[in-house]
């Protein structure tokens, strides 16, 4: 019960404390404001419809309020951009000139891709980021460079997002402090525990939010411009006509390269079936030698063992007639 009410305490005092936070900024930014728009509802509706004048409304996340704020136009936040296409005598020429008068703008080169060949043309891709102040100067300087074919400019206005992050910025840091001092003055583990994954959370939130609101600072302080120059190919010149010597000359040249060429490639194929050879020789030379071994066998067991047959007939018959001429 008493953990309860001590995180129940915890929260009231965090809401509070928003809230403080969120009508200090409301207040702050309603005592900036210029006499004139305290007025009315109609005067103020009046002043939104005047010309010259705007007026951008961000949502903070805050508890819920929503506060105004003014953006008068000198102020407003603005991203240029703009693509280019040029036809230039030579490449090399237009990239050293691009070069020189983006780094004299304090700006630089994002990338470059060049492809070609001077005889087919060759193309080249830029992207350029340069000083907003110096957007205009450097598009006349690249228009110069050669004849310039397409031209597109656009712009991003990103005024709204911009105040809203600076309030939502201000907002969170001012939560991260109320946390970080009510950590300090945390009691019970539990506590402590809640406050830090409040803390690991608002954080994670600001660094997004500055992470955003850097990258859209840059994009305002540095324009965008794209460009591409192209070369025309250079024609191959025309090769005079060959006279009859000249012709037979190339011609006999051509047919002894060939044959050359013939000759090494056949020599490069022998030289290659050179252990194919070695291993049809051995193969042929052990069934050669079984052959023989075979052979040689058969003609002793066969012959020699016919005429000890006959020698054995032989015998015994010598021996009969004998026998017969006792008798």
């Amino acid at each position: 019960m008493r953990k309860s009410s001590s995180l129940f305490a915890l929260l009231l005092v965090l809401a509070i404390g928003l809230s403080g936070c969120g009508g200090g900024a409301a207040s702050e930014q309603s005592s900036s404001a210029p006499a004139g728009s305290r007025g009315t509802a109609a005067s103020r509706d009046m002043a939104a419809n005047a010309p010259g004048e705007a007026s951008v409304t961000s949502v903070v996340e805050a508890g819920g309020d929503a506060v105004g704020a003014d953006a008068p136009v000198t102020d407003r936040k603005i991203i240029q951009n703009a693509e280019i296409e040029l036809h230039v005598r030579d490449v090399d020429e237009a990239l050293n000139a691009v070069h020189e008068a983006v780094r004299r703008a304090g700006g630089y080169v994002q990338g470059t891709d060049v492809s070609g060949t001077r005889e087919s043309g060759r193309h080249v891709s830029m992207t350029l980021r340069v000083p907003a102040g110096s957007f205009t100067s450097i598009l006349d300087v690249l228009s110069g460079l050669g004849e310039r074919e397409r031209l597109r400019q656009w712009t991003d206005d990103v005024t709204e997002e911009y105040l809203d992050l600076e309030a939502r910025i201000a907002t969170k840091e001012a939560h991260l402090a109320q946390l970080n001092k009510l950590y300090e003055r945390s009691g019970t583990i539990s506590e402590m525990l809640e406050l830090e994954r409040e803390i690991a959370r608002v954080t994670a939130e600001l660094e997004s939010l500055k992470g955003r609101y850097n990258y859209l600072s840059n994009q305002v302080a540095f324009s965008t411009i794209g460009v591409n120059m192209y070369e025309p190919g250079v024609p191959m010149p025309r090769a005079t006509p060959q006279t009859l010597g000249e012709r037979m000359r190339d011609s006999f040249l051509y047919s002894w390269n060939a044959t050359i060429a013939m000759a090494e490639s056949l020599l490069i194929a022998l030289v290659s079936i050179i252990p194919v050879l070695l291993f049809l020789v051995v193969i042929a030379a052990v069934v050669f030698i079984l052959i023989k071994l075979i052979g040689g066998v058969r003609r002793r067991g066969g012959p020699g063992g016919a005429g000890d047959g006959r020698a054995d007939r032989g015998a015994s018959g010598g021996q009969s007639q004998s026998e017969g001429g006792q008798d």
